[in-house]
C-alpha cells in the first residue's frame, strides 16, 4: 500500500467497493481503520483489513489510538469480530 500521499479521513471514503481486497491480504475487508498522524508520518493514514488481521492487532490499534469502521455490506459472520472484542482492549469500532 502506497502511503506517501497524504488523505485526510472522510466519510465519503467508507465506501469501499467490495470488490477491493484488503490491504494486508487478497481477502476482502470488514474494517476501514485511521491510523492517526504520528512524527515520523505527519498525516492520518488508511487501512482496509480483513477480519483476521482486525482481530490479531486489535490491542495494538487501540494503543495506537486508531478509529475504526465496519465497512458497509459486512457479511453476519464478519460481525462476530466486533461483539467478542472486550471493550477496555480494543479500539473502537464505529
Amino acid at each position: 500500500m502506497d502511503t506517501s500521499f497524504p488523505r485526510e479521513p472522510s466519510e465519503d471514503r467508507v465506501q469501499v467497493p467490495l470488490a477491493d481486497p484488503a490491504c494486508c491480504c487478497p481477502a476482502m475487508p470488514v474494517v476501514r481503520v485511521v491510523m492517526p498522524p504520528t512524527q515520523a508520518r505527519p498525516h492520518p493514514t488508511d487501512l482496509l483489513l480483513c477480519g483476521h488481521h482486525y482481530r490479531v492487532s486489535r490491542q495494538k490499534l487501540a494503543a495506537l489510538n486508531a478509529t475504526v469502521q465496519k465497512l458497509p455490506g459486512v457479511s453476519g459472520d464478519a460481525v462476530a469480530l466486533f461483539e467478542d472484542a472486550p471493550s477496555s482492549q480494543a479500539a473502537p469500532v464505529r
